[in-house]
């Protein structure tokens, strides 16, 4: 068991290690005259086509976003950044929310009704992390690992899938786990855009942000020592 979660989570420290050396290495681009231009004209013109047809592109953003997350692509990042930058905070909030929540449980549901046998020989490794975790801590160890938003999702959705858990629980737990890392990255998005176009490269608020975003998986582990089962 202790071995089992210490593996885990060194993973998640390594992966908020590097989200953290990213996020230093955009900053440092965004500085570069050229590099800069190209971004920002390219946010821009998302943006206006956004601003153009509204309706449309949100309704394309949650399309995409449903068929990469049910295809377990590992896009929930780099989406929610995007939806950061360009769309109005709660809206934002919600149409990721939602939409990874959704994606999630569909993605999950394929992995234990339809594909189940190759994902247990694709991802057995992580399964038999996962599932032992799972038995010793129950909802408690989905709801950690939703807490952090550096964890790789879709290995999360393709494990529980060949766990025992119901649908309903894994999406009401996920649609919560999930919302503080999205509200985060949503920000953390909101900020990337304004650096570009103001060329402040730091800022306060984004410090907060990173700093939020390496606390995270920290506060997921304390929880499931916290909600431990004897």
């Amino acid at each position: 068991m202790i071995m089992t979660e210490s593996l885990i989570f060194m993973k998640i420290k390594k992966l908020s290690i590097s989200i953290l050396l990213l996020s230093i290495i955009i900053i440092g681009l965004v500085t570069n005259d050229e590099f800069k231009s190209y971004l920002i004209e390219n946010i821009e013109n998302i943006k206006a086509l956004y601003s153009n047809q509204p309706l449309m592109f949100i309704s394309f953003f949650i399309a995409a976003y449903l068929v990469m997350t049910t295809l377990s692509l590992p896009v929930a990042l780099l989406m929610g950044l995007l939806a950061g930058s360009v769309f109005d905070f709660y809206l934002a909030v919600v149409i990721v929310s939602f939409t990874s929540t959704i994606g999630a449980t569909v993605a999950m549901s394929l992995s234990r009704y339809i594909i189940r046998d190759y994902m247990t020989s694709k991802y057995k490794k992580y399964f038999e992390i996962i599932n032992s975790n799972f038995k010793d801590n129950g909802s408690y160890y989905l709801f950690a690992l939703r807490m952090s938003p550096l964890f790789p999702f879709f290995i999360i959705n393709i494990c529980f899938g060949l766990t025992k858990m119901k649908l309903l629980p894994f999406y009401l737990i996920s649609q919560i786990g999930m919302l503080p890392g999205t509200i985060i990255i949503i920000l953390l998005g909101n900020e990337l855009s304004g650096i570009l176009v103001s060329g402040n490269v730091i800022s306060p608020s984004l410090v907060i942000y990173l700093t939020l975003l390496g606390l995270v998986p920290l506060l997921s582990k304390r929880f499931i020592k916290l909600n431990k089962r004897d």
